[in-house]
């Protein structure tokens, strides 16, 4: 192998061992600290950085580790990751998306880890066509961004708390959010060999949209479901309502995934992210705060429809044919 061909291949995996391994670390730095006091007392140096390390990335405000160290570190992780799949992004109508208003995508499926989101659709993402670019931030659980490195790292990729406040603060700043709305549920009901898609009972996503008059857009991630294998504990062994107390109480599925050769790095599948048309929403009366419940409903179903069409006319191309089940 041509030597500027390796390096390239080696920085590719860096990039993505830094956004694996932020997931892991974050879990570890806090037990590792408590079984360290536990086995040395308080005499252990190294327990005493570890646990400092903990409180500091876990507490230290998100503004203060921003600058033009992280916005480089930005840059050059999501190239090299984007590479490494390879991922890229389709607009099918960059035309329809104008600069001086917001949007609220519709980014699906989860996925054991929608590791597409984060690299795709970083603020300034090299994937984005200048109508999307500089503007763009995904949303993730707010548990995220309780654990530490994991809320260093989202942050400076744009990434925001999945919140009622955080949403309507892009929007009203005419920015572009980009929404998991199946989220835990849709984690409880995935299948293997289709792709699942949990929006049925998802009117939060819309209300917001409707609210802020912000159209909202169909996104589908391709070959995302094929980044990780996974396996979710349930019947017979674990009772399937303890699995979802658990998943709500944590805001997160307790499943394993694993990847290359059982590892942590993600299989290397070509990763295409459609983005569909944007879907007007109606404007709400003078006074009015909420919109009518058949509102909601209808553009659910119209979200859901152009989904399913998005899905449908790209399968061929960029997927691999499975059956695509929205609940």
């Amino acid at each position: 192998m041509p030597l500027a061909k390796l390096r390239n291949v080696v920085l590719e995996y860096v990039a993505i061992a830094i956004y694996v391994s932020a997931i892991y670390t974050s879990v570890v730095l806090l037990p590792s600290a408590l079984v360290l006091f536990y086995l040395y007392g308080a005499a252990s140096a190294a327990a005493w950085l570890l646990l400092a390390a903990f409180l500091g990335l876990t507490f230290t405000p998100l503004q203060a580790t921003t600058g033009a160290l992280s916005e480089r570190f930005v840059q050059f992780s999501v190239a090299r990751a984007a590479a490494y799949f390879p991922t890229r992004v389709v607009v099918t109508d960059p035309e329809a998306f104008r600069t001086d208003r917001g949007y609220l995508f519709g980014f699906c499926p989860h996925s054991a880890l929608p590791i597409a989101l984060p690299i795709a659709f970083a603020t300034t993402s090299p994937l984005l066509p200048k109508e999307l670019r500089g503007r763009t931030h995904g949303l993730a659980s707010s548990v995220c961004f309780s654990a530490p490195i994991v809320r260093q790292l989202y942050w400076w990729l744009g990434v925001r708390p999945a919140t009622r406040q955080s949403i309507s603060g892009l929007l009203r700043a005419r920015k572009v959010a980009v929404l998991v709305p199946g989220g835990v549920q849709e984690v409880l009901n995935m299948e293997h060999g289709k792709e699942v898609a949990y929006l049925s009972s998802r009117t939060g996503f819309v209300r917001l949209a409707v609210q802020h008059g912000a159209p909202l857009v169909p996104v589908w991630a391709f070959g995302q479901t094929a980044a990780y294998s996974w396996f979710r504990p349930g019947p017979p062994l674990v009772p399937t309502w303890l699995v979802e107390r658990v998943s709500r109480a944590a805001g997160a599925v307790p499943i394993g995934m694993y990847g290359q050769y059982g590892t942590p790095m993600p299989h290397r599948v070509p990763l295409t992210i459609v983005v569909g048309a944007p879907i007007p929403v109606p404007e709400l009366a003078p006074g009015q705060s909420e919109p009518e419940p058949e509102v909601l409903a209808a553009l659910l179903k119209r979200f859901m429809d152009d989904l399913q069409a998005l899905y449908d006319k790209h399968k061929a191309q960029f997927g691999k044919g499975e059956e695509l089940v929205i609940m």
